[in-house]
């Protein structure tokens, strides 16, 4: 049944893929990559780099042929690829700021560069972008056709802005455009107050993006990226590890202290916090995401994997996006927010298979690859379409048919 549903995916992907790829619309200036059903003719960060990712994979393992034949030769998924950087980085503004989103027109077009021009603290695109670069210059070899200054600029604008001088960590600006859209951790929160393990894991992997792009262009300044990289995931390790628990966490920023006073008395003079920031002890996908980046040690890899080994974690048809044992655990079909409160999005089986496989994991990994094709097999079966997720224990879709965007990561488990 397994290499059925590895036929019936691998044929729906090839027809479909060619859906993703869009040519310059309005603001939107080069080609690039959207999600498919559901949101069409829009430009996203994290979503287009998995895509692009999947999109170049594809034609390693398949080649030029099987590319063309479904409309997607290499040569027009590589332009899309440098497209979507492209873009982000034509919108960058002056002090290095690159919006989360664009769109070619209406009511979000230019909508958070122009936010931020006037003066509201919005979150900047999610760290995806360097990443995107070194996806496109690696598959191309071509190391020259983005501007290196705007992409070390934009990581200096999350340094300057949404950077932690007592841990070094990095933390959100509000819970707008975060990725993982309900996040409990960041969501209905106080602003800047969350310095998420999601946020932080992925900007370790740019800065080591950016740094073997410019060691690649024999830029000198590879090496200091790649100290600010070993920098930020020891603070990570340091911070937002918690042994007692066997995992890692986002952690609370906020701080407060009172300035009552009675008469010449004010309260809590004589001791301040020792501490620089609190545990919020809660378990979401994101929480093994130092699996995926290679910032745990293998001793802190191994007491991770028993906590994804869990039934609250590891489900029947794969990773959880919310422990089930937590109070917010929801399953509820929403948009606006999309709800992470526990369904099974794609996305979070394939970085924790990644995680697993990197720390020769392989038979849990094996697990959650067959719960994963089994998930997305089943579903083209029954339905006929990727969807954006899943139910974790049914294995029934949640919204938008025709959803392609990282799903096509799949394919890279076919091939085990």
């Amino acid at each position: 049944m397994i290499n059925d549903y590895k036929t019936l995916i691998e044929n729906y992907i090839f027809s479909k893929i060619a859906r993703v790829l869009k040519q310059p619309y309005k603001a939107i200036q080069y080609p690039f990559i959207d999600p498919g059903e559901g949101y069409e003719g829009n430009l996203w960060d994290w979503d287009s780099y998995f895509t692009a990712h999947a999109l170049l994979m594809l034609g390693k393992k398949y080649g030029e042929n099987r590319m063309a034949a479904a409309g997607v030769p290499l040569k027009k998924a590589e332009a899309h690829a440098k497209g979507c950087a492209l873009n982000f980085l034509s919108c960058e503004c002056a002090d290095g700021y690159v919006p989360v989103m664009m769109t070619g027109d209406g009511d979000f077009c230019d909508f958070f560069v122009r936010e931020h021009l006037r003066g509201v603290k919005v979150n900047q695109m999610k760290p995806f972008l360097c990443q995107a670069i070194l996806n496109a210059c690696e598959f191309s070899g071509d190391y020259a056709w983005f501007d290196k200054e705007k992409a070390l600029k934009y990581l200096e604008y999350y340094e300057a802005n949404q950077r932690d001088e007592k841990t070094g960590l990095f933390f959100w600006q509000d819970d707008i455009m975060i990725g993982i859209d309900n996040n409990p951790t960041v969501f209905f929160r106080p602003p800047r107050t969350c310095a998420d393990i999601y946020l932080n894991t992925f900007m370790a992997l740019e800065y080591e993006a950016l740094q073997k792009v410019f060691a690649a262009a024999g830029d000198d300044r590879a090496a200091d990226l790649k100290t600010r990289a070993e920098q930020l995931k020891s603070a990570i390790n340091e911070y937002l590890w918690d042994e007692r628990d066997g995992i890692y966490y986002s952690g609370d920023l906020s701080y407060h202290k009172t300035t009552l006073k009675a008469g010449n008395f004010t309260f809590h003079e004589n001791l301040a916090p020792t501490w620089k920031i609190m545990p919020m002890r809660v378990v979401f996908w994101g929480c093994f995401l130092p699996l995926y980046a290679g910032i745990a040690d293998n001793e802190k890899a191994e007491k991770c994997i028993a906590r994804l080994r869990d039934e609250t974690v590891f489900s029947k048809y794969g990773i959880r996006t919310l422990a089930s044992n937590e109070p917010m655990y929801n399953l509820e079909k929403t948009s606006n927010p999309s709800n992470w409160l526990g369904a099974i999005w794609g996305i979070s089986n394939y970085c924790v298979w990644k995680g697993l496989k990197r720390y020769g994991e392989e038979e849990i990994a094996k697990k959650l690859q067959k719960a994963t094709i089994e998930l997305y097999g089943k579903n083209l079966k029954k339905y006929g379409e990727f969807f954006e997720s899943y139910q974790p224990e049914s294995g029934e879709p949640n919204l938008n048919p025709g959803f392609l965007s990282w799903n096509l990561l799949i394919a890279e488990m076919l091939a085990e």
